[in-house]
Parts: structure tokens; sequence; C-alpha cells
């Protein structure tokens, strides 16, 4: 295995565990709502990723203004869209509704990655994408049967947002591979500030229409530091670790791995996802779940074998 594989799947993991911990943000946000949170924490993802362009951008390579804008576009994309979507599904249906619907996502993504860009046989491939399916299965089957017992409308719009989250995460990985192919040169660390500093800016925008139309609460909040501090706190957490960092690992990650690989990695993002989850609920996992769990494992251990092998 090269050493660019090494760092480039490193980063991957990294990078999926640091995602994951978006699924605890709706227990961090106090009195406040989702999106009076999510605006808070992209402000400080925004303002940390001026300063990244600024240290960056002197060294490098100068983009094109499409590139600029596009990375911009696809903070909005994969973080701010992407992490309102995970914070409604959690709200509307638990820790763990969102994990089950995004668990197809490494799946779809690889057999995406592959068509477009014919990195291995499908032959080699068809135990890794098994082993995904049935483990996700696995791990989701028991939750989803009790969600579905009872509480349907809840359910439906905590499904609403899940699929929403897949369907952002989707485009952001494709076509973040797509662009950074196509601009090797650029420094992760420059397109990872260009990123936060569009999401950053999306949630500017969108601050006059929000106050405008009621979506925060913080206006009818009383502000003390005892209820804002920790919220604070725990945003600017997540911008840094989550975000920052979760963005400059998956950008390091996109411009080392083919696009196959890191669609089976992102599998261990539903495992971290999963586990915060059950800490979260205070419980321990089935037996079944914990079946789904190795058989996650062992298929992105095999399709990281087969990926290396063919290369």
């Amino acid at each position: 295995m090269s050493k660019s594989y090494v760092i480039g799947i490193a980063a991957a993991i990294f990078a999926t565990f640091s995602w994951a911990l978006n699924f605890l943000s709706p227990y961090m946000m106090g009195d406040f709502g989702p999106v009076d949170f999510i605006t808070l924490r992209f402000i400080i993802s925004g303002c940390i990723g001026l300063v990244v362009i600024r240290v960056y951008w002197p060294g490098d390579p100068v983009l094109s203004w499409r590139s600029t804008m596009m990375a911009g576009l696809l903070g909005v994309l994969g973080y701010a869209l992407y992490i309102g979507c995970i914070m409604g599904s959690v709200l509307h249906g638990g820790a763990i509704i969102a994990p089950a619907f995004l668990s197809a996502t490494p799946v779809i993504v690889a057999i995406t990655g592959n068509l477009i860009n014919r990195t291995v046989s499908w032959s080699s491939f068809c135990a890794p994408i098994i082993l995904a399916v049935f483990g996700l299965v696995a791990t989701n089957y028991g939750i989803l049967v009790s969600v579905l017992d009872g509480g349907a409308p809840s359910y439906l719009v905590a499904v609403g947002y899940a699929l929403g989250a897949v369907l952002a995460w989707l485009m952001f990985s494709i076509l973040n591979q797509k662009i950074l192919a196509k601009i090797p040169q650029v420094h992760s660390g420059l397109w990872t500030g260009l990123m936060m500093s569009g999401a950053g800016v999306s949630v500017l925008l969108f601050l006059p229409f929000g106050l405008v139309f009621g979506v925060y609460s913080y206006p009818h909040i009383d502000l003390r530091l005892d209820n804002t501090l920790p919220v604070f706190a725990a945003a600017s957490a997540l911008a840094c670790f989550a975000s920052v960092g979760g963005a400059w690992a998956w950008n390091i990650a996109s411009q080392r791995l083919p696009m196959a690989l890191s669609g089976q990695l992102i599998s261990v993002e539903t495992i971290f996802a999963a586990a915060f989850g059950l800490i979260a609920e205070n419980r321990l996992p089935t037996g079944l779940e914990m079946l789904g769990v190795i058989a996650l494992l062992t298929g992105a251990t095999i399709a990281i074998k087969v990926m290396t092998c063919w290369r």
C-alpha cells in the first residue's frame, strides 16, 4: 500500500469520525433552535475559513473565479444543508433514523464512482458491496421496525430529512471529487477555507429571511451567560473539529483515493454515528446491531485490499 493511500485512508476515517459528531448536534443546542445553532456554528466556521484562506492563498496557484465559487457552493451543499437535514431528522425521529438511511450512501457512492471511473472489476467489488448491504440492514433493522410500529407522521418527516441528507451528501461527494481531479495542484487547506467561507456566507444571507419568517428562537430567549456560553462552546467545537477538521481531512482523502474506495470508507461514519446514537439513548447495541457492525468493518477492509491490490 502506497504512502499516499495510507494518508488518504487515515484522513477519510478521521473525517467520518468528526462528521458523526453532527448527529449529536440536537443534544447540544440547549434552549436554542436548530436554525440558531446551525447559523452560529457556520458563522464561526466561516470566520475560521477566512483565516485559512489568508494563510494559504498567497502561496497557492490562483484559482479561477468559477472554481472559487464552486468551492463555496460545495460548502453550502455538503455542510450547511447536509447538517441541517441531519439535525431535522434527529429532532423528529431520534438519533438512529438518519444513520439508517445514510447507510445506503457508501454503496451508492462506490457504484457511482466505479461507473464514472472504472477502477476495479465488478467481480472483485461484489463481496464488499454485499457485506456492506447486509451490515447496514442488520444494524438498522430492529430500529426501523420499532419506529414503524407508531409515530408515522414524525417518522415520515425524519425520513424526508434523512433522504435530503443522503442527496446532499451524494451530490457533494461526487462534485467535490470531480472538481479536485481537475485542479490537483490546489492545497487542501485553501479548498477547505473556501468551503467553510461559502457555508458561512450562506447562513448570513439567510439571516434576514429567517428573522422575517420567525424561524429563529433566540429573539424569544432570555439570553444569559449560563444558557449561551455552553451553546457557543459546543458550536465552536463542532465548527473547528467536525466542519473545518472534517472538511480538510476529506479533501486530503479525495485527492489521494478513487471515489469507489472513498465511498466504502464513508461506511465508517455509520458505525460512529450509530455509536453516538447509542450513547445518546443510553443503551448497548443488540446482537443484530453488533453483527451488522462486524459485517461493515469486514466489507470496508476487503474493499481497501481490493482497491490497493488493483492499483
